[in-house]
């Protein structure tokens, strides 16, 4: 061995004695069981570390990453159930009930009485149409919920889907005392009685639960829908002095519903002010662009209302109630054979609408296409309520009565 190998070999030699030396000293001071890298700890460790980022996506509303970060953190930890409820609720909200049921099912294992087990469940069963085994499981739930409100609530909103509405309101009631600040109950009868047309029930219960929580965006959108429908647009504009203005401009349908009752009461230039108000992200809304079109044309500002129908168009192009404010339009403009094009797609999409069918029937005149005219005629008189309107057409072009009856 050459002489100057020597002193790496004893280097080396003394870098072994070293690290052998550290290995049997940690060896003997950590005492047995207290491993800090122990498998089933860092797993563990593993799992709580995906739920807490599974949170901060819930948090920026992305749930399906939410999804799948809670998947892992199950796969890492399985008896974990913190992360199985949030990852069957999660699962559950995005209609991915595979999930959610297994999930529950596996929540269940380690938690008979899991209220948010059974909860899923029931869910789970409703959507699948199984109302029998919704029922036992939300019953379940409610048995093992204590002071947890969500089994009843979710048992009233199955009662009212199955119309057993005496049993309802007997549950409602036993929330409301026991229960008294939340307003799920009342939510859920106010959209059963909107869903049957009863629009003044349904505007009686919103004001109940709005009456609680003045600040629900559900229950003030609610109340105003209910008022305009049952032509009681004051009511609703009462809102526009309750609600403080982001919580409008924040909720479109809220935004859609007060314009309607400004039209209601011949107000346009309030209703128009009303729509402004809304978030710009959510402006951008067929329904808006078709209301903003109504609002404008009743202004006589056909330019703006022609232009907000024709984009409402370009982003929904089955928007039957576009092409026909479009159609109205085009015909004042003198442009028949474009409101006839306009028109006979509005009625092609909405063929009940009694309206669309008289505009049609006025704008083939206009084109000189009597047949058409009248063949369309004959299908207006064919819808219900359309006594008005064929009278009206009948007033205004003479013409279209048939030629036989014509010569008398």
């Amino acid at each position: 061995m050459n002489a100057p190998t020597l002193p790496r070999l004893a280097s080396r030699l003394w870098v072994a004695l070293c690290v052998s030396l550290s290995f049997a000293a940690c060896s003997t001071t950590t005492p047995r069981g207290k491993d800090t890298l122990d498998a089933g700890a860092w797993r563990s460790a593993k799992s709580r570390m995906y739920q807490d980022l599974a949170r901060q996506c819930l948090q920026a509303e992305d749930h399906e990453r939410a999804q799948r970060l809670l998947q892992q953190a199950v796969q890492f930890d399985a008896g974990d159930a913190k992360s199985l409820e949030l990852l069957a609720q999660i699962a559950q909200s995005g209609g991915d009930l595979a999930t959610a049921s297994d999930a529950a099912q596996m929540l269940l294992h380690l938690q008979p009485e899991s209220v948010a087990a059974w909860c899923t469940l029931g869910v789970v069963a409703e959507a699948k149409n199984q109302p029998d085994v919704a029922e036992a499981a939300y019953r379940r739930a409610q048995h093992a919920a204590g002071d947890d409100p969500r089994p009843g609530i979710d048992l009233h909103r199955l009662l009212l889907a199955q119309h057993r509405d005496a049993e309802a309101t007997a549950l409602r009631d036993e929330l409301t005392t026991r229960f008294p600040r939340r307003i799920e109950a009342r939510l859920d009868h106010g959209a059963h009685l909107a869903g049957v047309g009863n629009w003044n029930g349904a505007t009686s219960a919103f004001e109940q639960a709005l009456a609680i929580q003045p600040d629900d965006a559900s229950a003030a959108t609610g109340m105003a829908l209910g008022a305009v429908m049952s032509h009681a647009p004051a009511d609703a504009l009462a809102l526009s002095d309750r609600l403080p203005p982001r919580a409008r401009q924040e909720n479109p349908s809220l935004q859609l519903s007060l314009a309607i009752a400004h039209l209601q009461v011949g107000d346009c230039e309030a209703a128009l002010r009303e729509l402004e108000f809304t978030d710009p992200v959510l402006t951008d809304r067929v329904s808006l662009r078709v209301l903003r079109g109504e609002i404008l044309f009743r202004m006589q500002r056909l330019e703006a209302a022609q232009a907000e129908f024709e984009r409402a168009i370009v982003m929904a192009p089955d928007a039957a109630r576009a092409h026909s404010g479009l159609g109205r339009i085009l015909l004042l403009q003198k442009r028949h054979h474009a409101a006839v094009r306009a028109l006979q797609r509005a009625v092609q999409l909405q063929p009940g609408n009694g309206a669309s069918q008289c505009l049609l029937t006025a704008a083939l005149v206009a084109t000189g296409d009597l047949d058409a005219a009248r063949r369309q005629l004959t299908a207006l008189r064919r819808l219900a309520d359309s006594k008005a309107l064929v009278t009206e057409l009948d007033h205004l072009f003479p013409q279209l009565a048939a030629p036989a009856e014509a010569s008398r």
